[in-house]
C-alpha cells in the first residue's frame, strides 16, 4: 500500500488527465487511474513508470455505477484512500440538439453529471478522512451553450451546478470542491490551454480551498470564490 498522498483520476487518457497525473506526481502523489480501456491505462502507467510517478489502474466505465465502485475499491486497497479525486469524465460528440434522443441524453448525463456525484459517494469516507478535495473539469459549454454540442452543453451546465451545490454542502466536511471551466479548445500547442497549463491550474484549484471556481478562457482567468 502507498504511503504517499493520492489522487484518484476518472476518465483518465492520454491528454488533460495525464497532464493532471504528472503534475500531481510530481508533486509526490501516487497516482490511480481509471478508464474503460485496458490498453489505455496500460501506456498511461508505462508513461508514468518512466517519469517515475508510482501509478495503479483499474478498468471501468464511466457510465456504469457498478464499475466505477468496484474501480474505486480496487484502487483505494492500493493507494490507502484517495486525497484527490479529480472527476474528467465526458462524452464528447457533435449533434445537434434536435437529433438527440431522450435515451441517448439520459445515457451521457449519466457520465457527464451524474456518475460524478457517483464517485464523490464512494470515495467520501476517504476525502472526509484526509481531508481532501473532489476536482471537476467543466467546459465553456455550461456558460455559452451551443446546439452543436447540445448534450454536452447540458452536461456541463449541470456539472457546474453539482460543483457549486457540493463547495457549499461539503465545507462543513472539510472536504473542498472545486471546479475547472475550460473555456476554449485543449491544445498541446497553445500557450494558454495546453494541458500542462490546465494542470497548473488544477493544482492551484486544489491548494486554494476557498476558490469554488477556476474560469479559464483564452483572453483572462477567473477565480470565484465562496
Amino acid at each position: 500500500m502507498s504511503t504517499k498522498k493520492s489522487i484518484l483520476i476518472v476518465g483518465a487518457g492520454s491528454g488533460l488527465s495525464l497532464s493532471v497525473a504528472e503534475q500531481f506526481g510530481n508533486e509526490g502523489f501516487a497516482v490511480g487511474l481509471i478508464s474503460r480501456n485496458p490498453e489505455k491505462l496500460k501506456n498511461l502507467k508505462e508513461y508514468l513508470d518512466a517519469k517515475g510517478i508510482e501509478s495503479y489502474t483499474a478498468a471501468g466505465d464511466a457510465g456504469s455505477a457498478e464499475d466505477l465502485t468496484n474501480a474505486i475499491q480496487t484502487l483505494g486497497k492500493h493507494l490507502g484512500g484517495f486525497d484527490v479525486v479529480h472527476y474528467n469524465a465526458a462524452v464528447v460528440k457533435a449533434q445537434d440538439i434536435l437529433e438527440e434522443s431522450s435515451e441517448s441524453l439520459t445515457k451521457e448525463f449519466t457520465v457527464n453529471v451524474a456518475n460524478a456525484l457517483h464517485v464523490l459517494q464512494i470515495s467520501y469516507p476517504d476525502l472526509k478522512q484526509k481531508q481532501g478535495a473532489l476536482l471537476l473539469t467543466g467546459g465553456g459549454l455550461a456558460l455559452t451553450p451551443s446546439a452543436d454540442y447540445g448534450s454536452l452543453s447540458i452536461g456541463k451546465a449541470a456539472l457546474r451546478s453539482l460543483a457549486y451545490q457540493l463547495h457549499n454542502r461539503l465545507k462543513a466536511d472539510n472536504i473542498h470542491v472545486g471546479l475547472l471551466t475550460v473555456d476554449g479548445l485543449i491544445d498541446p500547442a497553445s500557450k494558454t490551454h495546453s494541458p500542462e497549463e490546465l494542470a497548473k491550474l488544477f493544482y492551484a484549484l486544489y491548494l486554494d480551498r476557498s476558490i469554488a471556481e477556476i474560469h479559464h478562457a483564452a483572453e483572462s482567468t477567473d477565480y470565484k470564490s465562496l
